[in-house]
């Protein structure tokens, strides 16, 4: 009896090992479904971080940058460039500060951005209430970043606009956006307050499928990332240019406030 019993299992124990190994439609059907939910969830997570770190290094090249421009600034008694005291767009400006920085390629103001490492620099004029000209006050840079959007600081030392006025109004001010990042809806914000020091704005690219808007297109961006483009101070919307009062006081308040768009 015993025998027979274990002929049985050795002879259904052959059978299984002979039998071709492999999955049914079903658990290849669930094994495919599986995977596309975790990429769906693990790409765009992906994507996300990698361009956060494009992002990262542009800012801390245009921070070092700001570095240079403090220390310039210091030793000069303002923005200009150290040898022909040039205020706007000079490429002896963009040297000087190389030299205070050379881990950054600074460009003059007319040569866009093309990485991370390549800045553009411009220094510009303010004046004050009175239409007083108040010299070479304002910084600006801009740096291309991986991800294809071009982020740009303005830092102004002193002054209320940059362009003469002698009614003391000017439809150029030196303003930064409403900070957002208050957890508080009830707590009024400062409204395009006046302020002076470091501020930043970006331009990111725009969706280009369902609207077919290329206004904010990768080539485009790229052109315009140039602080000859985003230094004039513009008053009103223009495609790809920030505008006087689109500025805000962070990177973080940038991010938060999408200005980026450059509506």
């Amino acid at each position: 009896m015993n025998s027979a019993i274990t002929r049985i299992f050795k002879q259904a124990k052959a059978k299984i090992v002979k039998r071709e190994s492999g999955f049914t439609l079903t658990e290849l059907a669930i094994g495919m479904l599986v995977v596309g939910i975790l990429a769906s969830v693990a790409v765009p997570s992906f994507l996300g971080a990698r361009n956060n770190a494009y992002d990262d290094e542009a800012q801390a090249s245009l921070s070092a940058v700001l570095n240079a421009a403090t220390i310039l600034y210091q030793n000069q008694g303002d923005f200009s460039d150290a040898t022909t005291a040039q205020c706007g767009d000079s490429a002896t400006l963009a040297a000087d500060i190389q030299k205070l920085e050379p881990g950054v390629d600074a460009v003059a103001a007319s040569s866009s951005s093309t990485n991370p490492q390549v800045v553009s620099v411009q220094a510009a004029q303010t004046w004050s209430s009175n239409g007083e000209l108040l010299g070479c006050q304002a910084f600006y840079a801009t740096a291309l970043s991986r991800s294809g959007s071009c982020w740009i600081v303005r830092f102004t030392v002193e002054g209320k606009f940059l362009s003469s006025t002698s009614t003391g109004a000017s439809a150029l001010p030196i303003q930064m956006a409403a900070p957002l990042n208050t957890q508080n809806s009830a707590v009024a914000t400062w409204t395009l307050l006046q302020v002076n020091g470091k501020a930043f704005a970006y331009i990111r690219g725009r969706s280009t499928g369902a609207d077919a808007d290329n206004t904010n297109g990768l080539a485009a961006i790229g052109t315009a990332c140039k602080a000859l483009t985003q230094g004039t101070g513009s008053a009103g919307s223009t495609a790809n240019v920030i505008k006087s009062t689109e500025f805000y006081t962070s990177w973080k308040d940038v991010q938060a406030g999408a200005n980026g768009s450059n509506s």
